[in-house]
């Protein structure tokens, strides 16, 4: 009987050998699809996110003081509801090495994180008037 035990003991401990690997091998598997996906769609909202709002969307007039940074930037769309992914913001603004000038913009909710930032890095238009 003790031989028996012994075989029986050593087919039990491989199969629970065998057992935790598949379970690791399947959470690895499981945490690397969650991480591309993540990765996707964060990608995704960084480079190709739509508006806040679908066009025609509202125009909101929004002052950009001296000094404010592409993050301080962010915030201040955010809080007006013209950004939903202050991340995309900030990447994009490094990626294409746009700047933030300060300014009174009128901006609209339908616009994209690329036309957001592309208007603040132009700069506020100056108006004059023709006589």
């Amino acid at each position: 009987m003790g031989r028996e035990s012994e075989k029986l003991n050593s087919i039990s401990s491989g199969m629970m050998r065998i057992a935790l690997r598949i379970f690791l091998y399947a959470c690895l598997i499981f945490v690397f699809f969650r991480g591309v996906t993540a990765a996707y769609r964060f990608g995704h909202d960084a480079f190709y996110a739509e508006g806040v709002e679908a066009p025609p969307g509202r125009d909101v007039v929004l002052t950009v003081k001296e000094g404010t940074d592409a993050a301080g930037a962010a915030e201040l769309l955010k809080s007006r509801g013209l950004l939903k992914n202050v991340w995309a913001f900030r990447i994009q603004s490094a990626f294409f090495d746009l700047s933030i000038k300060p300014g009174t913009y009128e901006l609209n909710t339908s616009e994209t994180v690329r036309e957001l930032l592309e208007e603040l890095n132009t700069g506020q238009e100056e108006t004059t008037e023709s006589e």
